[in-house]
């Protein structure tokens, strides 16, 4: 059975590399650039899971407006929490290569923390994390083992 996979990511090499990833399966792929843009395609489709980034611009780059908007280094929450208000019932795999992320003061919250924090939370929806290196291909098979139990 197809599954529809949404991959919110605006990092074009990472994306590239998650998309070959996860095609391996029998997926239906769409791809959100922007927290704009991931919140329109929940509105548009159902998906089996949503694959995560959490730093990510508002609006998609060149998008009818002056600039793509500032980096939100919490975006991905910002969707998690949309998701979560309107009883979205997809899974959610965040999928970073970050170890950490500056909060509204500055201050950064460790890769663990967050996912403990979004864990707490989003209790069925947020399902972990894989953190994403070029380098390695351990991210790549935690994602497969996750797209098998949805």
């Amino acid at each position: 059975m197809t599954k529809k996979i949404l991959l919110v990511e605006d990092d074009l090499p990472k994306l590239t590399q998650i998309s070959e990833a996860v095609r391996e399966n029998d997926i239906e792929l769409t791809i959100a650039k922007s927290i704009n843009e991931a919140i329109r395609r929940l509105d548009e489709s159902v998906f089996d899971c949503v694959l995560l980034d959490m730093s990510l611009p508002t609006f998609n780059e060149g998008a009818n407006v002056s600039s793509s908007g500032r980096q939100q280094d919490f975006g991905g929450r910002q969707i998690l929490t949309y998701m979560w208000e309107l009883e979205i019932k997809s899974r959610v795999m965040l999928v970073t290569q970050l170890p950490g992320f500056k909060n509204e003061g500055g201050n950064e919250v460790k890769l663990k923390d967050l996912d403990a924090a979004l864990a707490n939370d989003f209790p069925g929806l947020y399902m972990g994390f894989t953190y994403f290196h070029h380098s390695t291909d351990a991210w790549a098979k935690r994602l497969k083992d996750f797209l098998e139990k949805i």
